[in-house]
């Protein structure tokens, strides 16, 4: 298997693997102190995803598992 070349000074370069492992990194050891703003590819290659928020009738609806507790047939006793 060939060694990669090791590359010293003003010439020393990382290909793109090589400079998001060493950023992931970064990020991992500057978020023990508290929040960190981190570049769009280096929080994918951490494996971030982007996830649409909850509706907020959707939020609510998920307190509830289905069954809506301020109807009123249930708050009567009809339900």
């Amino acid at each position: 298997m060939k060694q990669p070349e090791i590359i010293k000074g003003a010439n020393a370069r990382l290909n793109e693997t090589e400079y998001l492992k060493l950023a992931t990194q970064a990020v991992s050891a500057a978020s023990d102190i508290g929040p960190v703003s981190v570049d769009p590819d280096v929080a994918e290659a951490m494996g971030a995803f982007d996830e649409q928020a909850l509706s907020m009738d959707a939020a609510l609806d998920s307190h509830f598992d289905g069954e809506d507790p301020t109807a009123i047939e249930e708050v009567l006793g009809n339900g």
